[in-house]
């Protein structure tokens, strides 16, 4: 989702305080905890920092802008620098840092006055990136290299373009730090697709996601396969787990996934974004935003999502004051009070995942054949009956493959717990003397599919006597 940029630049306060407890360590394979803290955090820094050692994230993420930086070809503003620098020495003792790199400067853009705009020369980016990791050598875990390319408010270039820019700053990341982990931006499986056919294997240690939606209003626990599939739609929560199976497909499955940005927005807005422009809220509660985060780390810590190393909420605190659902994704209200979702977030951080049961029915439906009797003998129409039953997610439809040319499909408003199908088949007259096979497909509200399958015996006709019988 394309966001608004955050000031990277702003007067940071008593940001030399002292580092606090350690971060609680994480068992082995679990997704760690971290938040977004964007870099102006104004004059009640201190408050921020409290937040973050009350809490203790395993990671924080923070924008770097190449603009700020490096406003001229090799001049680095170093009172810039050392914004950054103080904040991260002022971080609780072993918080890990991802380090987002993001926006052009005119001079590398040909002029541009958009930062979105792809360098001209991807080297320069080269160059920059192994100047700051050079300058933070062993302060900053990971880098990310630019953020949500697939928003052209971000990133205006082609896939390819962005391809070439991730080539070129993997070996120089990896030059000034081996250790670094180098993360790729490809936020759409669309993106990562394209990415892999334009060469970027071998140029990544991971892939970052968002699953922050625009005006998602959705638990984390509910999903949609896309049509035909077995894929989550990448506009659920689960949709992550599509990304990874493009990155397994093509040998890369022992690569981590970073949820960079995970968040749902506490506002009563409209949407104004996408398809349910005016049509629905853009946001939640602060208590159903409590909820959902305490169920998507719910989610993350199943075994089946290892592979999610690190998964960072977005953001710490609101933005503004208005109820914009950009300025909502807080943990921590403007003037720093914690909603209800900071002490959702602190327990996740220093207690670890208290829940239980699954994260999302993946239950497929129940199917009952009412009629006929399976391998029963007919003549004639056949008559058929079926019921799918789905009580957590409700039946989407049911279809009956009669023949390879005939099918019936039922559907219901609503989707019910409970959905019945009927029909005589006329056509069943007409079939060959002997067995024959009928399928039932049944498809709940999630996409969940049930298939079962039954035989039946067409009975030939009796002959017909040539002759009329004699009547007595």
């Amino acid at each position: 989702m394309g966001r608004r940029r955050h000031q990277l630049l702003g007067t940071l306060v008593a940001l030399t305080l002292a580092a606090g407890v350690p971060v609680l360590s994480s068992s082995a394979g679990a997704t760690e905890i971290g938040v977004n803290v964007p870099t102006t955090i104004g004059f009640q820094a201190p408050k921020v920092l409290a937040a973050i050692r009350a809490s203790r994230p395993a990671w924080v993420r923070v924008f770097i802008g190449w603009w700020v930086i490096e406003p001229a070809p090799g001049v680095y503003d170093v009172s810039a620098i050392k914004v950054y620098r103080d904040f991260f020495n002022a971080l609780p003792k072993g918080t890990k840092i991802d380090a987002d790199v993001v926006g052009t400067p005119p001079w590398a853009a040909g002029g541009s006055s958009s930062t979105a705009t792809p360098p001209t020369d991807d080297s320069t980016f080269a160059t920059f990136v192994n100047h700051l990791v050079t300058v933070f050598h062993g302060r900053v875990t990971a880098w990310e290299i630019w953020n949500e390319e697939s928003a052209s408010s971000w990133w205006n270039g082609t896939i390819a373009q962005y391809a070439d820019l991730a080539r070129a700053a993997y070996p120089a990341i990896k030059a000034a730090d081996p250790a670094a982990t180098v993360v790729l931006g490809a936020n759409s499986p669309e993106w990562l697709t394209q990415l892999y056919a334009d060469g970027i294997k071998g140029y990544f240690d991971a892939d970052a996601i968002h699953t922050d939606t625009a005006c998602n209003v959705t638990s984390p626990y509910i999903y949609e396969y896309n049509r035909d599939t077995t894929t989550v739609n990448q506009y659920f929560f689960l949709g992550f787990t599509g990304v990874h199976a493009i990155m397994a497909a093509h040998g890369d499955a022992s690569k981590s996934i970073y949820m960079t940005e995970l968040g749902w927005s506490s506002t009563s807005a409209e949407c104004q974004t996408g398809l349910w422009s005016g049509k629905k809220l853009a946001g939640v509660t602060d208590q159903t935003q409590a909820t959902y985060l305490t169920q998507a780390y719910h989610c993350l810590a199943q075994p089946r999502y290892s592979y999610v190393k690190a998964a960072m909420w977005f953001e710490l605190y609101n933005n503004g004051n208005s109820s914009a659902p950009l300025d909502n994704y807080g943990l921590l209200t403007t003037d720093y009070s914690p909603k209800p979702a900071f002490n959702a977030f602190q327990q996740e951080s220093l207690q670890g995942d208290q829940q239980s049961g699954p994260c999302g029915n993946f239950s497929a439906p129940k199917i009952t054949i009412l009629h006929p009797t399976p391998n029963s003998r007919y003549s004639g129409p056949l008559r058929i009956a079926v019921s799918a039953s789905s009580p957590a997610n409700g039946v989407r439809e049911i279809t009956i493959d009669l023949s390879k040319h005939s099918s019936e499909h039922f559907g219901a408003k609503g989707f019910p717990a409970t959905l019945h199908a009927s029909l005589t088949w006329l056509g069943a007259k007409r079939l060959r003397a002997g067995p024959h096979k009928i399928k039932v497909v049944v498809i709940d509200k999630l996409g969940n599919v049930a298939t079962r399958t039954f035989s039946v015996v067409h009975m030939a006709a009796p002959p017909q006597s040539a002759h009329r019988p004699a009547h007595h």
